[in-house]
């Protein structure tokens, strides 16, 4: 992954098509992101995407649709006022440094035509966008400010002088001559090629170094003091085919296939990499489009997942202080007979009991033994008093306990349904596995329902599709991958005769063995559905794991119990440790 000066010039040189271009709208989905809604002379449309994001800074044409927020931000109001209606001039980049400029022919208060710059710096966490005044060189304004406490070199700031960034001192490939090119080389006799070359040519990236390198015909690992003439020469003209390819405009853009580590991107061929990892678009501004459109849903995936996360593990943990204390409360009740047994004493006894005694000991004629037993008394009360006194904390334990496992039991099947959708936010894997469970939260209230018509809309969700698997038998096993299709699964989609299997006391996944015929079925096929039920558990890296199965005419869903949690019966178990072979081969 890199978008580097190359990969810059590249997009450049695609961008030459928005020449003359209107700009229509302007939108900034988010705090460092604009897009530019473009029509073309000819009468095309196009979306420029411009970012400062410090993980993604980039500019390139998208195909993507984001949403906006309902109010747009200052910085996006200002392009607006001074962008909208304006008509890009060119688009040139500074050297081979990555910063583009759009220069802009629009209009000012007065409706008079004056030009303006859109400076676009992709430099990692320094990434900025910045509008500017040409004529007077002052600053319009960024879509990140910053003073000299911040930066010593420069401020960006409205009304202040724009400064470029500080040049690193590398040399522009495009300029360089064969003896400066070796003489640099020398500078750096200690480093290994490709980041010698990071550190004499601008514009390339750690990526692309190792590709020029690995097209000259030499190991990656290379030391440049163990290089001569050959080496030299080979990774010059490594270089001058290199940017052949960029003059002509005639590049072929690599971008990894899905699955494929490390995700990277170039607007080269990448023979450093497997031709069958390899995927190559029609141009440089779609791989990079196709790169980040990916890793952004990857982003917002991971973040939604993570946010539902943090939520169901603070429930957990609720939920297993609150089981704590009502624990406590149940314990308690084991001193219930004692209380009954004082109190019932001291009503033998009264004639014994002299008021304003602190204690008393009196024959227990409870205990086998008969052994005395010593009763605390409260001196201001009356025998009768104090024998009512534990008769009444008698009751009130007993009550409280009484609840308390009421309450316990509840809280015990929440924490199982707590466990059951933690674990199948663990193993969601696509949009819709999240928006099954959003929805789910929502309904049972762990999370804020989403209130606007046009999120409504969004989430709908499609009708559950379980995963599919096959048994060595020809059997249809079939798997819910959260509570959602768990529940479609077991009681809308199996037969009465079809066979239903969970993992015993471990959340995970409903499973279904399709069983048209209703015969009994083999062995083989009993085995191989629970091993797919123990590999979509919670307990999948264990083994010996245990399966329930029965028929699903046996399993049932009280009413009101949460999705995903039924009871049954008339089930065997069987003992399963999960291969991963094997369950891509029933895959």
């Amino acid at each position: 992954m890199a978008y580097d000066g190359l990969t810059m010039a590249s997009v450049a040189q695609e961008l030459q098509q928005l020449i003359g271009g209107k700009i229509e709208k302007i939108y900034q989905p988010n705090k460092d992101t604009v897009l530019f809604y473009l029509r073309q002379q000819g009468g095309g449309k196009l979306r420029l995407l411009i970012s400062a994001n410090a993980m993604r800074a980039r500019v390139h044409l998208t195909r993507s649709v984001f949403e906006n927020p309902l109010s747009p931000p200052m910085f996006c109001m200002l392009l607006r006022k001074h962008l909208e209606g304006g008509r890009i001039l060119n688009i040139k980049q500074q050297g081979m440094e990555r910063i583009l400029i759009l220069n802009i022919q629009s209009y000012n208060e007065l409706r008079e035509l004056c030009q303006l710059q859109l400076i676009c710096e992709v430099m990692g966490r320094h990434s900025n966008i910045i509008l500017v005044n040409p004529e007077t060189g002052l600053i319009l304004d960024g879509i990140k400010k910053f003073s000299h406490l911040i930066s010593r070199h420069r401020e960006v700031l409205p009304g202040k002088p724009y400064v470029s960034p500080p040049p690193q001192g590398k040399a522009n490939p495009l300029e360089l001559s064969y003896e400066k090119f070796e003489q640099g080389f020398l500078k750096q006799i200690n480093q290994t090629l490709p980041k010698a070359i990071v550190g004499l040519l601008d514009g390339f990236s750690p990526l692309l170094a190792k590709e020029l390198v690995v097209r000259a015909n030499l190991e990656p690992d290379t030391r440049v003091e163990s290089c001569g003439i050959y080496e030299y020469r080979n990774l010059f003209n490594a270089l001058q085919s290199l940017l052949e390819e960029l003059k002509t405009g005639n590049p072929s853009p690599s971008l990894s296939r899905p699955g494929v580590q490390p995700q990277v991107f170039s607007a080269f061929r990448l023979t450093q990499f497997l031709p069958e990892d390899l995927l190559h678009p029609a141009s440089t501004n779609e791989t990079i489009d196709l790169f980040y459109s990916t890793q952004v849903k990857e982003g917002v995936f991971n973040n939604t997942q993570q946010r539902y996360k943090n939520t169901i593990q603070k429930e957990i943990a609720r939920c297993e202080k609150k089981a704590s204390l009502q624990k406590e409360t149940i314990d308690g009740a084991l001193t219930l007979e004692e209380l009954r047994i004082k109190g019932e004493l001291l009503l033998a006894n009264l004639y014994q009991i002299k008021q304003g005694e602190n204690q008393v000991l009196l024959d227990n004629f409870y205990d086998p033994d008969n052994k005395p037993i010593l009763i605390d008394l409260q001196p201001e009360l009356t025998p009768a008093q104090n024998a009512e006194k534990y008769f009444h904390q008698y009751n009130k334990t007993k009550n409280a306990a009484r609840k308390a496992q009421i309450y316990y039991d509840e809280t015990k099947s929440e924490l199982a349904y707590l466990e059951a959708v933690l674990h199948n936010l663990e193993t969601a894997v696509t949009e819709e596995d999240l928006v099954d469970i959003s929805q789910e939260l929502q309904q049972q209230g762990y999370i804020k329902a989403v209130s606007t018509r046009k999120r409504r809309e969004k989430t709908v969700a499609q009708k559950p599709e379980p995963m599919s698997f096959h048994s060595s038998d020809g059997f249809p096993i079939l798997v819910g991958k959260n509570n959602r299709q768990n529940d479609y699964l077991t009681l809308k989609v199996a037969k009465d005769k079809d066979i239903w299997f969970h993992t015993k006391d471990i959340p995970g996944s409903h499973v279904v063995v399709v069983n048209n015929q209703g015969k009994p079925l083999p062995r083989k096929t009993l085995e191989e559905a629970a091993m797919v039920a123990a590999h979509f558990s919670k307990g999948r890296l264990g083994s010996n794991i245990p399966v329930d199965y029965t028929e699903k005419k046996y399993v049932r869903k009280p009413k009101g119990a949460k999705p995903g949690m039924v009871i049954y019966d008339h089930h065997n178990t069987l003992f399963i440790t999960p291969d991963e072979e094997l369950i891509k081969k029933l895959k």
